[in-house]
């Protein structure tokens, strides 16, 4: 008699958090991360182009001079002659070998099957070797000398 077989291990309990609230917290954490991290970098002070609010500057008097000149009239040139699209370029590509034709392995030649080894002897067949024949497998070798069919 057999002993019983051991009982089934234990089924593993599981986590307390499911896999979809890992995700959303993560999600959460790195939105937060960002909004924080624009809200440092917009919030520095820019140097160079704020000015003190201190003494007010003086008044330049500005003086206006107006002067008309006449435009001389521009030749148009002609537009350009077309130019002929570029040849494309023949690349050689190399004509693929025809592949060959895959004949099925004619199927190993074998003796026909009898019934008995005797049967095999009478018909002019035996001595099958093991490894080498496989018509070894089809008769009992009984001195287990690898040779049937003797």
């Amino acid at each position: 008699m057999y002993p019983p077989p051991p009982p089934p291990p234990p089924r593993r309990q599981r986590n307390g958090i499911p896999a979809l609230a890992v995700v959303v917290i993560t999600a959460a954490g790195l939105l937060l991360g960002c909004a924080v991290g624009a809200g440092i970098a917009g919030s520095g002070s820019e140097s160079g182009t704020a000015k003190p609010a201190g003494a007010p500057s003086p008044v330049e008097a500005t003086v206006t001079v107006t002067a008309t000149t006449t435009a001389e009239p521009v030749e148009a040139s002609p537009p350009p002659a077309p130019t002929a699209p570029p040849t494309p370029r023949r690349t050689h590509r190399p004509t693929p070998r025809p592949k060959p034709k895959r004949t099925a392995a004619p199927a190993p030649r074998t003796d026909p099957r009898f019934p008995t080894c005797t049967a095999a002897k009478r018909a002019g067949y035996g001595h099958y070797r093991r490894g080498v024949d496989p018509e070894y497998g089809w008769y009992e070798d009984r001195d287990g000398d690898g040779v049937v069919c003797e």
